[in-house]
């Protein structure tokens, strides 16, 4: 039987359409296809009607189960972020004491360069002050009138200079020539040997070549006074070596040539 105002034929066709949009399936992406609960027998409580699944032994079950599963997994996730956090620490912490080490080590580095160069400076000053204290040690034996001692002290030889070569070792540097000590030598041995006649030698040995004070007796009394400063100086020194004759005093050498001089001469 037809509604009033609605023809049979209008209805038929809406219900046909009806019907196909119930039953046309729709594509879903199999990723954002959501797993239905499983389904349960329909109930025959007292009402007749349908329990609801989330009452239902399955539905309970299935409940119990999401709550548990996500409680454990955000116990996980927090364990991982807690273990993350404490890696993370760690980084910082090991980053914070390089850093720390690395300051120290570079103040300890800065402390001791600071530290050097102010030995090597204090070296430096006492090394120019044995210089100019040596400079003065030879500039006194010159005005003395000990020349062949000046040469020995100049080329860096003899007893006077002994002490400053201790010193100078100390400082780590060595003794070494001072300026026109060849010169000063060549000058002193070319006076000694045109006095004594023979060829003299200043070395690191002393003096080498004088002969005896006897044979030198005539040329003390006959060469003057600047003749007699000069032989005295050289047989101060003598001669150093193994078996040869060592310096003698400036009195002894005196008496030597005054056993052999003629009294009132000297």
């Amino acid at each position: 039987m037809a509604l009033p105002g609605i023809s049979l034929a209008r209805l038929l066709a809406q219900r046909r359409r009806a019907t196909r949009r119930t039953t046309t399936p729709r594509f879903t992406p199999q990723s954002q296809r959501v797993k239905a609960p499983p389904t349960v027998p329909r109930g025959t409580g007292d009402g007749g009607g349908d329990t609801p699944f989330a009452q239902t032994e399955a539905g309970l079950t299935f409940a119990a189960k999401t709550q548990r599963d996500l409680l454990i997994g955000q116990r996980q996730n927090a364990e991982a972020l807690a273990r993350q956090q404490h890696r993370d620490d760690l980084i910082l912490q090991a980053s914070e004491q390089k850093f720390v080490a690395d300051q120290l080590k570079q103040r300890l580095a800065d402390e001791a360069k600071v530290r050097a160069e102010e030995r090597e400076r204090t070296r430096q000053s006492n090394i120019s002050q044995l210089r100019v204290e040596r400079q003065g040690t030879f500039a006194q034996l010159l005005k003395s009138g000990d020349q062949a001692r000046a040469v020995m002290f100049a080329l860096g030889f003899g007893p006077e200079n002994d002490a400053f070569d201790v010193r100078a070792r100390s400082l780590g540097t060595t003794i070494r020539e001072l300026k026109g000590a060849r010169q000063l030598e060549t000058t002193t041995e070319a006076a000694l040997s045109r006095v004594l006649g023979r060829e003299v030698d200043i070395s690191r040995e002393g003096v080498r070549g004088l002969g005896s004070a006897v044979g030198a007796a005539r040329q003390f009394v006959q060469g003057g006074a600047d003749v007699q400063q000069l032989l005295t100086s050289a047989f101060g020194l003598g001669s150093l070596r193994e078996g040869e004759r060592p310096g003698i005093s400036q009195a002894r050498l005196a008496e030597l040539i005054q056993s052999v001089v003629p009294q009132g001469v000297l």
